[in-house]
């Protein structure tokens, strides 16, 4: 027992080696304590030199153990040093030098070149937090062609300087936006494209990460007038412009979310047809430079009626088939044929930017009935139309029913007692439609739509989320709804088109 304990205690003595030797010399296995305690080396010998396979201990705890050439370092390795930091691959005189990879006691890892214990060509670096570099380095930085992708969801790839974005890349942001262009130390400098998640898309000059701010939009204006006019059951169109501060239209403006909300302001005074209890009005408001209105909705319809449409198709004086005889169809009221009104169907109020422009094409206001009273709209709903109770006919607005004319000697029956009196059927539908079907028929197709009135339109910029953290300001323009006027049995509409006939 002493005698392996002095042998132990002399292979530990500084300058001793224990081990095969030839000639003297250390030759073949063996284990040697340097002079400077600090190191020992247990492994392959030639002729007096680390040379082979061997672990070089360091009394901190670290150490290198695998190929040794001539005494040195060289080859394939593992280097582990004393704060955790453990190498695995190529060294060169020590150092390391090819491929290796290096786990970082804080997580962090690099699979890559090395070059004089430096990051050298090309590489994949993790940060331990997420972070993801896989690309070109140069002195232990990121620099050349590479693409990093960060933990919060960004991602850029392109050119790199120093471990900064630089030259020509592409950054895709968490949000889902967009960069592409020109970089300076980190910062979009120059030229480039950038996308916004909402679709917005702006290329031109960037300025120390920013773009210039006359390169914003400075708000949205009005194609044409801001008050217009149409009749009851005519659809109409709004188209506005994204504005550069020059006031020239923002040609580059693609994507941004608008929407248009709709709402009455007030009806025509002495509308026995049009009364609003204001005590009724709630639900959902919304305030405008003219004063708080009620919203409504838009709706999108198939066609526009023209005056012109009209008048050709009164001159048919058209009359149901149950009027057979000539006779009968010259007693029929003369100017007027009925047509049918389009249906408006449920359209979406929010419509997005094209090279600076919106529109919404062919829209109307419609009258929105819904079961619930507490639910409707003031000018649809709440307006009340005094409709005729003696009859079933539930639909025949009081202002669309003919009155009454006085009995003359060849005059046919003109009262409902003296019609519903009448035993023949036929003559009776006969008389109906010629006395009531066209206006009636009328009336009640015009329930489809909003009832007379001034409304009140407002465009908002609703980009969500914000372009640059901010969002246009809204704008306003004045919808006036007129009644359809009556000149003997036809029902006019203005001659011009809603285009032409925008206020000044």
């Amino acid at each position: 027992m002493a005698k392996t304990s002095l042998r132990k205690a002399q292979a530990d003595r500084p300058g001793h080696y224990v081990g095969e030797t030839l000639n003297q010399v250390r030759h073949g296995q063996g284990k040697y304590v340097f002079n400077n305690t600090f190191f020992a080396y247990e492994g392959d010998w030639l002729e007096g030199v680390k040379h082979g396979k061997g672990k070089l201990s360091m009394r901190d705890g670290g150490y290198y153990q695998g190929d040794f050439v001539n005494g040195e370092i060289t080859g394939k390795g593992e280097r582990l040093w004393s704060n955790g930091n453990v190498y695995v691959g190529e060294f060169e005189n020590g150092e390391l030098n090819g491929s290796g990879q290096m786990k970082y006691a804080d997580s962090r890892r690099y699979t890559g070149q090395w070059c004089d214990n430096k990051y050298e060509g090309k590489g994949t670096l993790h940060s331990g937090e997420g972070d993801i570099y896989t690309g070109h380095f140069h002195l232990h930085k990121r620099h050349g062609d590479g693409e990093q992708v960060w933990s919060d969801g960004r991602r850029y790839e392109g050119g790199w300087v120093a471990s900064k974005p630089h030259g020509h890349g592409t950054m895709k942001y968490a949000d889902g936006s967009e960069y592409e262009g020109q970089y300076y130390h980190g910062q979009r400098q120059g030229q480039g494209t950038y996308t916004h998640i909402s679709g917005i898309s702006y290329s031109g000059l960037w300025i120390q990460n920013e773009i210039p701010p006359e390169e914003f939009a400075s708000g949205m204006a009005f194609v044409g007038s801001t008050e217009i006019e149409i009749s009851q059951g005519e659809s109409f169109s709004i188209e506005l412009a994204v504005l550069h501060p020059s006031g020239n239209v923002m040609e580059g403006d693609t994507g941004r979310m608008l929407e248009a909300q709709v709402g009455l302001l007030s009806v025509p005074k002495g509308d026995k047809s049009c009364k609003i209890k204001n005590e009724d009005i709630g639900g959902t408001t919304f305030k405008t430079p003219f004063g708080e209105v009620k919203e409504t909705n838009i709706a999108e319809v198939t066609r526009n009626p023209r005056l012109g449409e009209y008048e050709e198709m009164s001159e048919k004086n058209e009359s149901p088939e149950t009027v057979s005889d000539e006779k009968d169809r010259g007693a029929s009221r003369a100017g007027y044929d009925y047509i049918t009104l389009p249906t408006p169907a449920p359209t979406s109020p929010i419509h997005r930017t094209h090279c600076g422009h919106a529109s919404w094409v062919n829209v109307c206001i419609p009258a929105n009935r819904p079961d619930d009273p507490q639910k409707a709209f003031p000018g649809h709903d709440m307006i009340e139309q005094t409709l005729e109770s003696e009859d079933d006919e539930s639909d025949l607005v009081e202002e669309a029913k003919p009155k009454a004319k006085k009995k003359g000697k060849n005059s046919p029956a003109t009262t409902r007692k003296e019609r519903s009196a009448t035993p023949d059927s036929s003559f009776q539908d006969r008389e109906k439609w010629k006395k009531e079907g066209p206006r009636a028929e009328r009336d009640k197709d015009l329930l489809k739509y909003a009832a007379p009135g001034t409304y009140v339109i407002k465009i908002s910029d609703v980009t969500d989320p914000k372009f640059f953290d901010s969002n246009l300001e809204p704008i306003y323009m004045k919808l006036n709804i007129l009644k359809i006027k009556k000149s003997s049995n036809k029902y006019l509409l203005p001659k011009s088109p809603v285009s032409s006939r925008k206020a000044g």
